[in-house]
């Protein structure tokens, strides 16, 4: 068997030297198959995927090294050089396939690459199944008893030549795609084929017989290529989740997404996104932000972020709500930001139409209060008048002056009033709660024009616990209707000479006070007047906006009108 060993042309023979640091060879496998299934966590995205059954074909082939040198049988040895065989046939296509799934180049050209290689690739296998029976792809074995080999075939040949021009394939392929990107991903795909090229560094010293100097080079070569690659992909955040969650949803949403790298360059943007920016790809893509986002100035600014910021910008005649999210590596180091910006244009409609039809059914509810008003006061005073000149003109057809003269005298009191009552309804009418200043400013303008048309003093006292611009608008509006109605109770029946508006606040509770130091009236009459003092039309009001309205008086004594309005949270 020696003879036959060296009488066959060294380069015709694969020789498998038994090994002896086998300690090494299982400690790589080992390392491999673990580094394979930390990455399996990601094993929904395509180049992850290829990553994996890379780590594990090499991992097979190790152990099968292995167990040729421990068998003792030659059977056994050659079905794990078949076995060692078949994974080294079956890496040649992943390296394409992890290479062009990662950086999504997906041409006719490369699918059809890469369909070739499997074809070419499942070629091999099954020639080394069957090489029993044609030896293409090895002639024989050959076994001194110690060291095992195999007779080259041609088929081995046209594979190992395959497997060396894919490396070089993946090479030139990455450095070509790494100029049609910037910044991070320039980088990522950049050290793709550092793997391939150390592996391949490997394979060859160990092929040429380095396997038996010192420690072996091809299992040295697996270790340094997995492992160094994996900690450099996993240092620039190649397989992680974002991009996973990249493929799996912003690709889809509805929402624009811009991706700018630590460099400004912008890495990726999303179908809305180039739908949001004119359609313009090809000058956005791989641009400096900068530069391309200045047709947008909003949006360039919130592209100089560096701190998560959220808000809302009109953009190509839109309103968007945006949130810019600083994107983080290992280390906490910075590499970029995303711009999240989410189109707000038909809420914006839905919340102009919900104002406009608040403000209609307001207007309907105030008309229809002021029917009521108009019918239960003014109303009825137009009657009595009309009631007395007709009593009027009857004592001048009896000829009784006097009497008529006295009843004239009295109706000319009663239009007095109205006017007044006309007066100070217009001026309730016109103060508005404008909503950039709340309830406080509009009130001070009827107050000041109420101290200015009435002798009476009205003191207004704000605790320093109330906070402004807790209220609703339309709650406000409510309030002052009722404070307004109060200090006409004041003028008409109390015959005050001071009153008071005190506003504070208790816990979750506003409290509104209106007193005065008239005579007051007896509280046992009050249900039966109620109606004159115009109390159920500010309960009305009070009960619109949720609020509680107590009446405290007593003969000679003053009245306070008490509101209690719990607030809101938020």
């Amino acid at each position: 068997m020696n003879s036959l060993l060296y009488s066959i042309d060294t380069l015709q023979v694969m020789v498998y030297h038994p090994i002896k640091e086998i300690w090494f060879y299982l400690l790589v496998a080992t390392a491999l198959a673990a580094l394979a299934g930390y990455t399996w966590q990601y094993r929904r995205m395509p180049a992850a995927r290829w990553w994996i059954i890379g780590l594990s074909l090499r991992a097979v082939l190790l152990l099968s090294l292995v167990v040729i040198t421990v068998s003792p049988a030659l059977e056994d040895k050659i079905f794990w050089t078949k076995m060692q065989q078949m994974s080294a046939i079956a890496l040649i296509p992943t390296f394409l396939l992890l290479a062009a799934n990662f950086a999504e180049q997906k041409t006719r050209i490369i699918k059809t690459a890469i369909w070739v290689l499997v074809a070419l690739s499942g070629f091999g296998i099954l020639a080394l199944l069957t090489t029993g029976w044609h030896g293409l792809y090895w002639r024989g074995v050959v076994w001194d008893g110690v060291t095992f080999g195999i007779v080259r075939g041609p088929i081995y040949w046209v594979m190992s030549a395959i497997g060396y021009f894919q490396f070089l394939l993946v090479c030139v392929l990455c450095i070509i795609w790494s100029f049609r990107f910037y910044g991070l991903r320039r980088w990522q795909i950049a050290v793709l084929p550092i793997n391939p090229l150390i592996a391949v560094i490997g394979h060859i010293l160990w092929v040429i017989d380095q396997q038996t100097r010192g420690i072996p080079s091809m299992p040295l070569a697996f270790l340094l290529s997995s492992m160094g690659w994996s900690w450099i992909f996993f240092r620039l955040r190649v397989l992680n989740l974002a991009q996973l969650a990249q493929t799996a949803v912003t690709r889809s949403m509805n929402d624009s997404l811009i991706v700018i790298d630590d460099q400004d360059y912008i890495v990726e943007l999303n179908s809305s996104a180039y739908m949001l920016l004119d359609g313009q790809e090809t000058s956005l893509n791989g641009s400096r932000a900068a530069t391309a986002l200045a047709p947008w100035p909003a949006l360039a600014e919130l592209a100089c972020s560096r701190e998560v910021r959220t808000g809302e910008i009109s953009l190509a005649d839109g309103y968007y709500l945006f949130r810019v999210t600083p994107l983080a590596g290992w280390g906490n180091r910075e590499m970029g930001k995303a711009i999240v910006l989410q189109d707000i244009g038909e809420l914006k409609q839905a919340q102009a139409k919900i104002v406009d039809q608040q403000k209609a059914l307001s207007i309907m509810a105030e008309r229809a209060r002021l029917g009521r008003e108009l019918h239960d006061g003014a109303g009825q005073i137009w009657s009595y008048i009309n009631m007395k000149v007709e009593a009027a003109r009857s004592l001048l057809a009896k000829n009784e002056p006097a009497q008529a003269d006295m009843l004239m005298e009295r109706l000319a009191g009663v239009v007095r009033d109205v006017h007044v009552d006309i007066r100070e309804s217009i001026a309730g009418l016109r103060t508005t709660v404008p909503a950039e200043h709340g309830l406080w400013e509009p009130l001070e303008e009827y107050l000041h024009w109420f101290r200015q048309n009435n002798d009476i003093d009205v003191e207004l006292i704000i605790d320093k616990k109330f906070t402004p611009g807790v209220l609703p608008s339309v709650t406000e509006v409510q309030l002052l209707r009722i404070i307004q109605e109060a200090l006409t109770n004041i003028r008409k029946h109390s015959d005050a000479g001071h009153a008071r508006i005190i506003i504070s606040q208790h816990g979750s509770a506003a409290e509104i006070r209106v007193e005065d130091d008239g005579r007051g009236f007896d509280p046992i009459l009050m249900a039966e007047k109620k109606g004159k003092y115009g109390i159920k039309i500010m309960e009305e009001r009070a009960g619109e906006v949720g609020a509680q309205l107590r009446v405290e008086s007593a003969l000679r004594a003053g009245t306070r009108i008490v509101l209690s309005l719990p607030l809101t949270e938020g």
